[in-house]
């Protein structure tokens, strides 16, 4: 890791949240848009227009002629170091404190505002295995394994295809209610799981470690497999 991470400690916290959204959106191929970067955090129009001029006059941020947001030069340092901090006290809180595999992402909010590049280094250290979060997500700055371009969405799988859960989308992991019914159902990164059929409405059933368990279409298009 880098030692000479931005000092993110004069950084306003809606802004963080922000830097993270924008940085997230832009791993997973999606076009950066006001409207879904306040679905993600729920939060009002408004709420994130200010958010965003506030971006904007800090230089972090810059505004197309098609209202697409893009990171400047200064900003995406800012944000990489606000992902690589989550997805590594994520990985701590699992790996190292035990924390319950759905609570990290909510409790790692708190861990990463204390981190320092020191500390991320540490626990690159102490984790095994491919440097993601646990979740499946690749941490910034870190030699990742598997490029989205090998991977695809339960959502586009045909009954009796098999994979390898690889990665949740980040939409699924601020709801905790999910979290735990994947986590219930062992549908987290490095489980197997089989397509058995896909209902009218989109449902899918897989089974996955003997278990047969329900995914509806949203859930479905944000878990990625590798089959």
């Amino acid at each position: 890791m880098d030692p000479s991470s931005p000092d993110l400690r004069d950084l306003n916290p809606a802004s963080k949240e922000y830097l993270e959204a924008i940085y997230e959106l832009e791993e997973e191929g999606q076009r950066i848009l006001q409207a879904r970067i306040g679905e993600r955090l729920h939060l009002a129009p408004a709420t994130v227009s200010e958010g965003i001029k506030r971006l904007v006059a800090d230089g972090y941020v810059v505004v197309g002629p098609d209202r697409v947001l893009a990171l400047t030069e200064e900003g995406r340092p800012v944000a990489e170091t606000l992902v690589r901090r989550h997805r590594l006290a994520e990985r701590m809180l699992t790996d190292i404190l035990g924390i319950p595999w759905h609570m990290c992402h909510h409790l790692a909010e708190d861990w990463e505002k204390v981190m320092t590049p020191e500390v991320e280094n540490a626990i690159l250290d102490r984790i095994e295995g491919d440097p993601t979060c646990p979740h499946g997500n690749p941490i910034p700055g870190a030699d990742s394994a598997i490029p989205w371009s090998d991977l695809k969405p339960v959502a586009s799988m045909a009954p009796g295809d098999r994979g390898t859960l690889k990665r949740l989308l980040e939409d699924v992991e601020l709801d905790g209610e999910v979290m735990r019914y994947l986590e219930d159902h062992k549908l987290m990164p490095g489980h197997e799981l089989t397509l058995v059929e896909v209902g009218p409405d989109g449902t899918r059933t897989l089974e996955v470690a003997g278990d047969r368990v329900a995914l509806g279409p949203h859930l479905a298009d944000n878990l990625w497999i590798l089959s």
